[in-house]
């Protein structure tokens, strides 16, 4: 069985698209596949990620200007930022399965999805970006993917032509449900007599609906049908003004829309994205209102209609009638050509949504093992009640703050290299101080409502963990006390926690609830930072004497800073990644030498002996990685076979 996800993003034409794919893939493939749609993203991200596609593709350097938007902006104002949420999301959507292959409808997840797995092997999935508007190409240019499935010919070959980051550009068309695909291998003959057929989808007030009707019947060669909907007293309305012409029918909910569609010569409607779509794939031309309150975020619609020359554009009532009115004269010669030209479209876009499902299908189905994620390069070291050398990080973040991993994600990501133990501490924040309501508006640390599904998270990832991979995991918690100052602000790890902690109690109270707890407390980056990104925090550090006895060990190194004085005074030490994403692996970590059980690696910590650290390098980000089971061989490595041997005997 071969998983797909379809990632959707709020936007109806998404639902869409996203609907109609599942079922053809089904179709096609059968038990052999299996499609999830997911949508990403909370209650308004609809409108948030409309307005990073409008601000994508207008000027060089979009894509930076973008992300830097990402992060400070809080839609407008100083509300919540919602990108770490959606990238939250996303990760977690990814997180509940493992899919050999995931599609997506909109840039912006596609950004997300290249924050989570950025350029690593470990990706384990192949990713299908479907552009359905013409008009948002250029948000396309810079967002990597396997393959982008371009609804539109012309726009396809120009994003080909300048995409840099992506494996395949391909022209398919707009995946309609398969009803509305025009089926008539030939124009069929007009019939003598026969009225004009004008179907009007009705979407605007009564009276400019009743205008409408009442211009359109002033032509004695055309017969009207009015589809209202649900709106019965629109319908009452109708009937009570024109029911007693022979050549006007009113029709309230439709379920054969596409049948009734190609009954008619002519279709009238606003501009809706997906009902323009479907009227093109019957092959029918269209006349599109386009007023209203939302006109300019239908102008795409308005575009494609006038650049493939089938149909016409209109707004008035007046306007709507007229634009018939020229269409049938000469004996409809106008209104022949708009459908000839639709025909020709509809052909071009036939079968789009079987296209891109096969597509999908072959290339899940091309998946290999090699394309999952890695299984074990190390085995842990195993557990025999005696000292024993452990490779330990006590200091890694996931999406629950600002990392870039899902919590399943990181534990699997640590398992799979044998560490015996980490911690995972993700951010809280005092929101009773200014600095601390200004973080918590970034969306990029923990809010008290978030932290009971973090500790139950990490307690079921704790127990899976030492399953799989007999690794330790502890809870815990970073807390940013943040100053206007670095000598006013301080981070603290409280590591092995039960219980959320109230980040708004004072620093030593802060530490006692730790203790209370049975867990660590560890002084964070305490020292003067080299990373531009990070800020220094040397409260704890100029209060030394008066914080030690509430600190068990202080970082002498965080990930590729290294502070020199923490060992120069001789202070309890120990070594993390500060661990974000995947490049974040490659930095100081801690090695124990005492038992593989959790009681004894924290007192190994406090009593402060048997402790050192390295500088950890891994093969994953360079060379091809050791499989387990002998698959591939040290010569493979370069690497010593007696280095190998130590390794997969615990060392």
């Amino acid at each position: 069985m071969r998983d797909v996800l379809i990632l959707t993003s709020g936007q109806e034409e998404h639902h869409y698209a996203a609907r109609t794919l599942r079922d053809r893939i089904e179709d096609l493939a059968g038990t052999d596949v299996r499609v999830e749609i997911r949508e990403v993203g909370d209650e308004g991200t609809g409108g948030w990620i409309a307005r990073i596609r409008g601000m994508m593709g207008k000027k060089k350097g979009e894509t930076e200007k973008l992300l830097k938007w990402v992060r400070r902006t809080a839609d407008g104002t100083l509300g919540r930022s919602r990108w770490p949420q959606f990238r939250r999301s996303v990760a977690l959507a990814l997180d509940e399965g493992s899919p050999e292959l995931v599609v997506f409808f909109d840039p912006a997840v596609g950004l997300a999805l290249q924050e989570r797995v950025g350029d690593r092997s470990e990706a384990g999935f192949q990713r299908i970006g479907v552009a359905l508007e013409a008009e948002d190409l250029r948000a396309w240019e810079k967002v990597p993917a396997d393959l982008i499935w371009a609804a539109d010919e012309g726009p396809a070959a120009e994003l080909k032509r300048r995409h840099s980051t992506v494996g395949e550009v391909r022209f398919g068309g707009w995946p309609v449900r398969p009803e509305f695909v025009c089926r008539e291998k030939s124009e069929p003959r007009a019939r003598q007599g026969s009225p004009f057929r004008v179907l009007y989808l009705v979407n605007s007030r009564r009276r400019k609906a009743i205008r409408t009707v009442e211009k359109l019947l002033e032509n004695r060669g055309i017969r009207v049908t009015a589809v209202v909907g649900r709106e019965e007293e629109l319908k009452a309305d109708l009937k009570k003004v024109f029911g007693k012409e022979e050549r006007f029918e009113v029709r309230g909910w439709i379920k054969d829309l596409a049948g009734l569609i190609r009954e008619h010569d002519l279709v009238i409607t606003k501009p809706g994205i997906i009902t323009v779509r479907e009227i093109l794939a019957s092959g029918r031309p269209v006349v599109l209102v386009e007023g209203g309150k939302k006109a300019e975020e239908r102008k795409d619609m308005c575009r494609l209609v006038v650049r493939l020359g089938c149909g016409a554009l209109a707004d008035s009532p007046g306007e709507i009638g007229r634009r018939v009115e020229a269409a049938l004269e000469g004996g409809g010669v106008g209104c022949r050509e708009w459908r000839r030209r639709a025909r020709k479209e509809a052909w071009r876009a036939a079968g789009a949504a079987d296209r891109l499902a096969e597509a999908v299908v072959r290339r899940v189905r091309s998946a290999t093992v090699a394309e999952r994620l890695p299984e074990l390069r190390l085995l842990p070291a195993p557990v025999t009640g005696k000292k024993q050398l452990l490779m330990v990080d006590l200091h890694c973040h996931t999406v629950y703050s600002d990392g870039r991993m899902s919590l399943r994600e990181l534990v699997d990501f640590y398992g799979r290299r044998g560490f015996d133990a980490m911690a995972v501490t993700d951010h809280v924040v005092d929101k009773g101080c200014l600095i601390g309501r200004l973080v918590d508006l970034t969306g990029l640390v923990m809010t008290a409502e978030d932290l009971p599904e973090y500790f139950r998270a990490l307690q079921e990832e704790r127990n899976r963990a030492w399953i799989k991979y007999r690794m330790i995991l502890f809870p815990g918690m970073e807390f940013n006390l943040d100053g206007l100052t670095a000598k006013r602000s301080a981070h603290l790890l409280g590591v092995d926690l039960k219980e959320p902690i109230d980040p708004g109690l004072k620093l030593k109270e802060i530490c006692q609830a730790v203790r209370a707890q049975g867990g660590l407390t560890i002084a964070a980056h305490p020292h003067h930072m080299t990373s531009m990104w990070g800020r220094d925090t040397l409260f704890l550090w100029e209060r030394q004497e008066e914080y030690k006895p509430y600190i068990d060990a202080w970082e002498i190194g965080n990930r590729d800073d290294l502070f020199n004085p923490v060992g120069l005074r001789r202070l309890p030490f120990i070594a993390g990644s500060d661990f974000h994403k995947p490049k974040h692996l490659t930095s100081w970590k801690t090695l124990l030498f005492c038992e593989k059980d959790p009681e004894a690696i924290k007192a190994c910590i406090r009593e402060n002996k048997d402790v050192s650290i390295t500088l950890y390098r891994d093969h994953r980000f360079g060379r091809a990685s050791l499989a387990s089971g002998g698959e591939r061989n040290a010569e493979e490595f370069q690497e010593p076979k007696a280095l190998l041997e130590e390794g997969k005997s615990g060392g």
